[in-house]
């Protein structure tokens, strides 16, 4: 036995590093289960990576969604600010025609600034001149929600029911009741 510890001796300081991991050895059981462990982490760390990747992936589409949605309300918001400001210029008598536009000719420009709404307000107006107040009406100083001026109210007059004779108290009464029921 001392020979055959010898022989291995002299084999091993004759092999260099790379030639001993190329030997065939038996594997143990303890390794085979620790390899088996290590496979089982590893495609647990790859599962666990693609799910990441794939939260990731969405919650980037989700994002991205969310600022598209936003960037079309302000520059829809934008746009109907545009449009109100513009037919309010031209005299319009009520915002509520600017549904009847056709606003397909509104574009933005690269600093977002609407182009387009002139022409768009300018089509409604040759097309519906009868939302818009007249030249006569505009140049007099009327607004879009008023077309004429309200009278100015009378002032209630106090009565002091102490001063009246019976029939004045009586009458006075009677004017207020009724106007209390009509």
């Amino acid at each position: 036995m001392a020979e055959q510890g010898q022989e291995l001796e002299a084999v091993v300081e004759e092999t260099t590093p790379s030639e001993i991991s190329e030997m065939p050895r038996e594997i143990s059981e303890t390794e085979k289960k620790l390899r088996r462990e290590v496979a089982r982490y590893r495609e647990q760390v790859r599962i666990a990576q693609s799910e990441r990747d794939a939260a990731c992936a969405n919650a980037a589409r989700e994002r991205d969604d969310a600022v598209a949605a936003a960037q079309t309300d302000a520059r829809q918001r934008v746009l109907q600010a545009e449009l109100k400001s513009h037919a309010i210029r031209c005299g319009i008598l009520d915002l509520d025609a600017l549904k009847l536009a056709d606003v397909n000719g509104v574009s933005f420009d690269e600093a977002g600034n609407t182009q387009g709404v002139e022409e768009v307000v300018s089509r409604l107006q040759a097309q519906k001149p009868y939302l818009f107040a007249s030249e006569n009406s505009a140049a007099s100083g009327t607004t879009t929600t008023q077309t004429m001026r309200p009278p100015q109210p009378v002032r209630p007059v106090a009565v002091d029911a102490r001063n009246l004779s019976r029939e004045a108290w009586h009458a006075e009464r009677e004017r207020l009741l009724a106007a209390h029921r009509g």
